[in-house]
């Protein structure tokens, strides 16, 4: 914890020397101090679970498990091939944090044997949506069954599409050399410390059936990784850096995360104010209250220490 503080301490300095040395009302206080944005954080944690669902119920189908959500329509008679499943998605077979949602997803899978795939994700009917957020697809994410049996898949920000839907999404038109750089992603090295994370630009979801790949809803989805957004225009520059290890996804709980930490990294400069600094370090809790606690907080976020924060995943 002493390195973490050191690491962020400098954060501090920035907005209290700035807000030294020029006027500022009380109102423009209330509004630069304020609790971290937490929809980029939920965001990633929504569409890890519905990477993790679709992969973890692609894989099982796969390896011949009879699911009764899902509709072959072309069969692999052989490896390598190309397959094309539906997974539908209602009451009765819903993923994590999609309550009230009715349509299907389209898998269609680039396979190199049963246990290894590129897979593109099609949603119609319905999308994953938050305020901020609304997902459509997701393409080429490779996957793989590990040694000690759990799934791993990897997907980065180039990887989501919030675009309308696009039949030649579910085309494979692949060079071996991009086939074989979407299989290295795999090599990823889960790390073990936020500002490492933070700077991957990958996020990698490690899924536990439990041992039951005919049972969906038993599965666990263990979220690291980080990536950025920053968003330009003629007055203002925003980055917003997050990270995340070990959130662990586990579907008995639909409010939260029951584990693991998240970090917030905001840098707003924006013409004529001030400048917008802040980090926050979110830890979540088993107790499935839908709240993180915010462990620490620096510069625009300092007010937050200690508070618990309301991730609206439900």
């Amino acid at each position: 914890m002493i390195s973490v503080m050191k690491r962020i301490s400098a954060l501090l300095i920035i907005p209290a020397a700035v807000i030294a040395f020029l006027p500022i009302s009380c109102n423009e206080l209330e509004e630069y101090f304020h609790d971290p944005e937490t929809e980029s954080v939920t965001d990633v944690i929504r569409t890890s679970a519905v990477i993790g669902y679709t992969v973890s119920t692609a894989m099982s189908v796969m390896e011949g498990h009879d699911l009764p959500n899902v509709r072959i329509k072309t069969v692999c008679s052989g490896f390598p091939c190309v397959s094309v499943m539906l997974i539908r998605i209602d009451d009765s077979y819903p993923f994590p944090f999609s309550s009230n949602e009715t349509g299907e997803i389209v898998v269609a899978g680039l396979w190199a044997d049963e246990g290894t795939a590129i897979l593109n994700l099609l949603m119609t009917d319905f999308n994953v949506h938050t305020k901020t957020f609304r997902l459509k697809n997701v393409h080429t994410i490779p996957v793989i069954r590990t040694f000690d049996g759990k799934i791993m898949a990897v997907f980065a920000g180039i990887d989501i599409n919030l675009n309308e839907e696009s039949d030649n999404l579910l085309e494979f038109n692949l060079a071996t050399q991009e086939i074989e750089s979407e299989f290295a992603r795999l090599d990823e090295i889960n790390p073990d410390d936020l500002y490492v994370a933070v700077e991957q630009n990958a996020w990698i979801i490690e899924i536990d059936q439990k041992e039951t790949p005919e049972n969906l809803w038993d599965d666990e989805f263990n979220i690291t990784g980080g990536g950025q957004l920053v968003e330009v225009d003629d007055n203002a520059t925003e980055v917003i850096q997050q990270g995340m290890i070990d959130v662990l996804i586990d579907q008995k709980c639909p409010a939260n995360p029951v584990k693991g930490n998240a970090l917030i990294r905001k840098v707003n400069i924006e013409d004529n104010k001030f400048p917008e600094l802040g980090t926050a370090i979110l830890e979540f809790h088993s107790n499935c209250s839908g709240m993180a606690e915010i462990l620490i907080a620096t510069g625009i976020y300092i007010g937050s220490n200690g508070k618990d924060v309301d991730l609206n995943l439900e």
